[in-house]
């Protein structure tokens, strides 16, 4: 995490000469040189001592898994258009349909156009000779988070840091990337294991 302190600390400091439309596209760039992503990571959080560690598939447009699996089991996944989300030691599994908004699902960013990007975040970057670094400020008052910041090296997403309206931050690291592996529809599926509560939102959603 000290790594990325360093990167905000001089993101902040910086005079940028680039405007957030073209840190846009440039991000854009980068986000669509692949149409998969595969890691394990590990999750840290400022509030938090215990490190978290798990799983990511990640395919376009909207698709993801996220299996955590240490120190308890969460699995997250969506095929685009219905969002599970089961906690095994609640033996619960609730489903939703996924809303295709970037500031509740950060994760949606990696499929996002340039101009969803440009007008859900400001935008600026910062560049060494080992990393790429984008940091992205939601335009909207939205009290999910406050700021997210992007990081690269060689042109693969490498980590992610999120300061949340609590001021916690939160750093997932990728470990050994992958990208544009063929990924199998089945992975964006997921079945409740028996025994397990399932709670269905879309129903009570649509009536609403």
């Amino acid at each position: 995490m000290l790594r990325l302190t360093k990167f905000l600390l001089l993101l902040l400091s910086l005079t940028v000469g680039s405007t957030s439309a073209d840190n846009s596209d440039l991000l854009y760039q980068k986000l669509s040189a692949f149409e998969s992503l595969h890691s394990t990571f590990v999750q840290q959080s400022s509030q938090d001592p215990e490190i978290y560690l798990g799983e990511l598939w990640l395919a376009k447009p909207n698709r993801f898994r996220i299996v955590t699996t240490s120190p308890w089991e969460q699995v997250l996944v969506s095929d685009g258009d219905v969002f599970w989300n089961y906690e095994a030691d609640l033996e619960q599994l609730i489903i939703s349909s996924l809303e295709q908004d970037m500031l509740k699902f950060p994760i949606l960013l990696f499929s996002g156009t340039a101009e969803e990007l440009q007008q859900t975040y400001t935008i600026n970057t910062f560049a060494d000779e080992e990393s790429e670094v984008f940091y992205l400020k939601p335009q909207t008052d939205q009290q999910v988070f406050q700021s997210m910041t992007l990081v690269f090296t060689d042109d693969v997403p490498d980590s992610i840091v999120i300061v949340d309206a609590m001021d916690q931050i939160t750093e997932i690291t990728f470990q050994n990337p992958g990208l544009n592996a063929p990924l199998t529809p089945a992975l964006f599926k997921f079945m409740a294991p028996d025994g397990v509560d399932v709670v269905d939102q879309r129903a009570v959603n649509d009536i609403h």
